[in-house]
């Protein structure tokens, strides 16, 4: 399997997988996908080798009463990756915690459902032949967005870490805006294009609110799935 070389000492643990295992190939089975699985969970690069390992990481779930059970899931994913022999090797159990906590759950296309909203565009003008502030809303659109700009501290434990390759993630715009989360390495070309669309002249003419400037109703549907 080619990965990035992960700096420190996940990259020392996993290739090596442990002082009484001679070389990474002779170490198969559970013990084995776990270490593999914490080496993918590290990185944005997943080459098809990870698939056995991923697939068996990400089965794990637990249920109560017909419903998932996020801290018994966690617990039992830490498990898994637990069953790595060099998982006792200093720093690499705190990378575990934050592994079987935020895999998953911190990438992009996860966030960017998980805080799923709309807000309001519309262009407003004060009303004529009238002698109060009253005004007249036209061209009232309903806009997606995502309405958390920050991520998780279980997200930041996760992504934000010197043994991870390509995982920080940056949020494009802001919430009222239309924003959302995107790749670190994607933020600069995205973040200059909602500039580009939301302050020139064009731009100037349209104001933004979380609720309905004509009804008053909030269509904000976010959710917070953890």
């Amino acid at each position: 399997m080619k990965l990035p070389a992960i700096a420190g000492t996940l990259a020392l643990c996993c290739v090596s997988l442990s002082a009484n295992a001679q070389s990474a190939s002779v170490l198969d089975g559970t013990e084995g996908r776990a270490c593999e699985a914490i080496l993918c969970l590290s990185s944005s690069l997943r080459p098809g080798e990870c698939n056995p390992s991923l697939n068996q990481y990400f089965d794990i779930k637990k249920y109560t009463k017909g419903s998932l059970d996020w801290p018994a899931t966690i617990d039992a994913r830490r498990a898994f990756l637990g069953m790595c022999p060099s998982s006792t090797a200093p720093g690499l159990s705190e990378r575990i915690d934050a592994i079987s906590r935020g895999a998953g759950k911190c990438d992009p296309d996860y966030l960017n459902r998980a805080y799923a909203g709309t807000s309001y565009r519309y262009q407003k003008r004060r009303a004529r032949f009238t002698s109060d502030n009253e005004y007249e809303y036209s061209n009232i659109t309903k806009i997606k967005t995502v309405t958390e700009n920050k991520l998780p501290a279980y997200c930041i434990a996760y992504v934000n870490h010197d043994w991870t390759y390509d995982l920080s993630l940056k949020y494009v715009g802001t919430p009222i805006k239309g924003g959302y989360w995107i790749k670190a390495s994607e933020y600069e070309a995205a973040q200059a294009k909602w500039e580009a669309d939301h302050n020139g002249q064009w731009a100037k003419q349209w104001e933004y609110a979380w609720e309905s400037p004509t009804s008053g109703n909030a269509s904000n549907n976010r959710y917070d799935s953890r």
